[in-house]
């Protein structure tokens, strides 16, 4: 009886021996596999990160009484403040309080800082410029250039012309409605692709 009670007990250890070695070589592999899925999941992260941060560039042309006038590179979004800054600061005879420095600046736009002296004369030059403005302007446009509009044949472009002399220059697009044949459908196609500056 004995040696069979010695037997069961052997057989019982061993099996608990082996379960226990089971269990702490999975547990192992879990912790390993664990630290892998983590590192993977921190290295994915971090490899995002520069993507995101990372923001779209515009240029921007400062000039006027800046200490060093030209074409800086700023982050999207930047303001004016920062722009001029970029050029070294303003000069002592800017006109410091006719500007907006908290503006926000956008990519291929001329900022021009005036003198003190350039407003008193009143030969402000306007702060923001378009670098490029296809527009036409209805108070300069010779008939060709407002045949270029939509809608505008030669007939409309000469009373175009005729209205400009008659009154005077044009001190908003909307007035282009009061001249004969441009009536509101016409208007609506050209209203975006006319300025009166």
């Amino acid at each position: 009886m004995k040696s069979k009670k010695s037997k069961v007990i052997a057989i019982s250890i061993f099996f608990f021996l082996c379960g226990s070695f089971c269990y702490i070589t999975n547990s192992e592999k879990e912790e390993e596999q664990l630290v892998i899925l983590n590192e993977d999941v921190l290295e994915t992260n971090i490899s995002k990160l520069p993507e995101e941060q990372a923001k779209e560039k515009i240029y921007v042309h400062i000039c006027g009484a800046v200490v060093n006038p030209g074409v800086y590179e700023l982050e999207q979004g930047a303001r004016v403040y920062e722009g001029i800054q970029m050029a070294g600061g303003m000069l002592e005879d800017a006109a410091k309080d006719s500007m907006n420095q908290a503006a926000v600046l956008t990519d291929g736009e001329r900022f021009y800082v005036s003198t003190v002296s350039e407003i008193e004369q009143g030969r402000e030059v306007p702060e923001i410029e378009s670098v490029e403005d296809t527009r036409v302007n209805i108070n300069t446009a010779s008939k060709e250039e407002l045949m270029t509009l939509p809608g505008i044949g030669e007939s409309k472009a000469e009373s175009v012309i005729q209205y400009r002399e008659e009154h005077g220059e044009f001190k908003e697009v909307e007035e282009l409605t009061s001249i004969p044949g441009i009536k509101s459908g016409v208007f609506e196609k050209i209203k975006e692709l006319v300025r009166i500056r």
